[in-house]
């Protein structure tokens, strides 16, 4: 990730904090604001993910996503809304995830800091290390409002599964919702917000050595 994009992309979400219900934006900026935060949110994942592979090139990071289901909005602090939801919130945040899944059985908690400590050293802030959770074993960081989660599993959970998993998610901050946000596709972002903006870190396949349904 290019040092300085988030302090600029931050810079232009106006998070509206005003009455429920009643836009403080004007629907230009608030259509504006959401293109920038799913951007921002979307590829803080796969900027993650990318810098994971470079870090460890030896390993097989296989991605198995779904747009439909890993790129998502919900109402702030309620329940997730389908993305052709009929009632759109009146404030909404951006939410990504990115499965990853690995052929060996070592689990991924030793992948974690070394894939993490150049978004640190770019000042993304831990607020959440529970590597040595058992049953959970995950870091937590924060910059700018925006949330990142990086989720290991252990040896044991590796070796009763067969194959090792790499979770990482990303939430926006809370922002305004744009009138026509039923109009936007997880599937073709671009058709919403225009070339450039659906997510390009691939392949987009689930991993041939598990079936499907042991994802999740």
């Amino acid at each position: 990730m290019r040092r300085g994009v988030w302090a600029v992309g931050a810079a232009l979400l106006l998070v509206g904090c005003g009455d429920p219900g009643v836009p403080t934006e004007s629907q230009e900026v608030r259509y504006s604001d959401a293109r920038v935060s799913y951007t921002l949110t979307t590829s803080t994942v796969d900027a993650v993910l990318s810098h994971a592979r470079a870090v460890f090139p030896e390993i097989d990071f296989s991605l198995n996503y779904d747009a439909g289901r890993d790129d998502s909005w919900a109402e702030c602090g309620g329940d997730y809304f389908s993305p052709s939801a009929e009632e759109i919130p009146p404030h909404i945040a951006w939410h990504a995830h990115r499965e990853i899944a690995i052929d060996s059985v070592d689990g991924t908690i030793d992948l974690v800091w070394p894939i993490l400590q150049s978004f640190i050293d770019d000042g993304w802030t831990v607020t959440s290390d529970r590597l040595d959770s058992s049953t959970r074993p995950h870091v937590y960081l924060s910059k700018d409002g925006f949330d990142l989660a990086v989720i290991a599993n252990t040896e044991e959970a590796a070796a009763g599964a067969g194959w090792s998993r790499l979770q990482i998610g990303a939430d926006s901050p809370c922002l305004e919702s744009p009138d026509d946000l039923a109009d936007f596709d997880p599937d073709d972002p671009d058709a919403y917000f225009g070339p450039g903006a659906a997510p390009t870190v691939g392949p987009f396949h689930p991993p041939e050595f598990i079936e499907w349904y042991e994802m999740y």
